[in-house]
């Protein structure tokens, strides 16, 4: 059976943690191939601090383009109004079939306000989840989720996976608007690419 990760998010900028994140499960969850599906118009977060959405595709192509196991979609992207997760595993299944086993790779983070998605436990019926930690995370609320109901009756669903990055998107955001060195932080490609079109200024 052909094993898919989708990695989903803003991606503002898409970093080396996002980066860490999919090879590591790639490598652990012996996956055929990751889908990288930067959100159009997400449901969490102010659009004032999220930037276009042609320039956050753009700039995860820049950063996959030399690693042939991973992909970007438009899924998210092309499609009208906000952009749910749900709907975008609906949407992969229908393309997909049944054949094919989906993992919703993601951080910590997501995993812990999940039940306040667009009908969560649906997700369960759709996709696994495999869960990246930053160095030194407690994953104390994540572990309490899996002792109750609802999720208790998913964590067979779930797996968690330590990772050696500490690295957010804010603090990226942050250096670039102070005019501080991100270099490490983002591949040369991306960071070449905000400069240019004079983003996060």
């Amino acid at each position: 059976m052909k094993r898919i990760g989708i990695m989903g998010g803003t991606f503002n900028p898409i970093h080396q943690g996002h980066l860490a994140l999919a090879k590591a499960a790639w490598h652990q969850f012996y996956l055929d191939e990751i889908i990288f599906i930067p959100t159009g118009t997400p449901p969490h977060k102010a659009l004032g601090k999220v930037i276009d959405k042609e320039h956050r595709f753009s700039m995860v192509k820049l950063a996959i383009r030399k690693n042939k196991k991973f992909k970007a979609s438009r899924l998210e992207i092309d499609r009208q109004g906000v952009s749910f997760a749900v709907d975008t595993f609906h949407q992969l299944r229908e393309k997909f079939g049944p054949k094919v086993k989906l993992f919703f790779i993601m951080g910590l983070d997501s995993i812990n306000e999940i039940l306040e998605w667009k009908k969560p436990l649906e997700l369960f019926k759709l996709c696994e989840f495999i869960v990246g930690t930053r160095p030194g995370a407690k994953p104390r609320t994540f572990r309490r989720m899996l002792k109750f109901p609802p999720l208790k009756d998913q964590i067979n669903k779930i797996y968690l996976m330590e990772l050696n990055e500490n690295i957010s998107a804010s603090e990226i955001r942050e250096r670039l608007k102070t005019g501080k060195s991100a270099a490490k932080l983002i591949p040369r490609a991306v960071l070449a690419y905000i400069k240019q079109n004079k983003l996060y200024e």
